[in-house]
């Protein structure tokens, strides 16, 4: 048995959506209130940690989180594109994100290329409601922390979406953008969240931007994606990870 972590890790660094103000007014902040003393202090600076103003040196290490809900490794609640009658991500079943998954290769796909329900058909990939589809695309792997990661995003054609509701998954996870990347262009004169209506409004919960997808190579695992229950909220912040069998 192994685990596997498909989390992206939480920094400063973190990019959002282009050209949506709450991402450009509201960066990811991680920011050490106090520490143990002036080694604890040299270690957090050279790992590029930011530090609180008024840093105080006390007993304990502690800090300040500022994330939104949608950023890095997440998970989608229905709420997030459904007004009324969708669940808040602490009503989310985890029953509907922890099962057997199995990874679709998609790795021959470029930049600005879609995945559509031919694409994961000619996988040989069987779907249906007792697996969770994991969409490797290799994206984040290769791109994630560059301006190219949402310059020349890969992305979920409206098909796939339809494709994997009609096969009855109970939730989807994919390392590259749910949508047609809008802020590049591309099909920016369609509704927005088509894609997310189409798999929240029929319950298929959304894991987004795992990486290392590439380590489940062959093996049977379990996938387990847990959001923080966060009450009333439209999507959590996630650890994924999968433990092979």
């Amino acid at each position: 048995m192994a685990v596997i972590d498909l989390t992206l890790p939480v920094n400063r660094h973190m990019q959002g959506i282009p050209n949506l103000r709450e991402y450009e007014e509201n960066p990811t902040r991680c920011v050490v209130l106090s520490c143990m003393g002036e080694v604890q202090k040299a270690y957090l600076e050279s790992r590029d940690i930011e530090l609180d103003d008024n840093l105080e040196f006390t007993p304990h290490m502690l800090s300040r989180l500022e994330i939104l809900t949608h950023i890095g490794t997440h998970i989608d609640a229905p709420c997030h594109f459904l007004e009324s009658g969708g669940w808040t991500v602490e009503q989310i079943p985890l029953e509907h994100t922890i099962g057997k998954g199995v990874v679709v290769p998609l790795t021959h796909l470029k930049g600005r290329e879609r995945i559509t329900a031919d694409e994961i058909i000619r996988t040989g990939v069987e779907l249906d409601n007792s697996v969770i589809p994991v969409l490797y695309t290799g994206w984040t792997e290769r791109a994630w922390g560059t301006d190219e990661f949402w310059g020349e995003s890969i992305f979920l054609d409206t098909t796939a979406a339809e494709y994997i509701v009609e096969k009855g998954c109970k939730a989807v996870a994919l390392d590259c953008f749910p949508e047609a990347p809008f802020w590049l262009g591309i099909e920016a004169d369609q509704p927005p969240g088509r894609n997310h209506k189409t798999l929240l409004g029929n319950k298929t919960i959304i894991i987004q931007l795992l990486t290392d997808i590439g380590k489940l190579a062959g093996r049977e695992f379990t996938l387990y994606g847990i959001p923080l229950p966060l009450d009333g909220m439209d999507g959590s912040p996630a650890r994924v990870f999968a433990i092979t069998e």
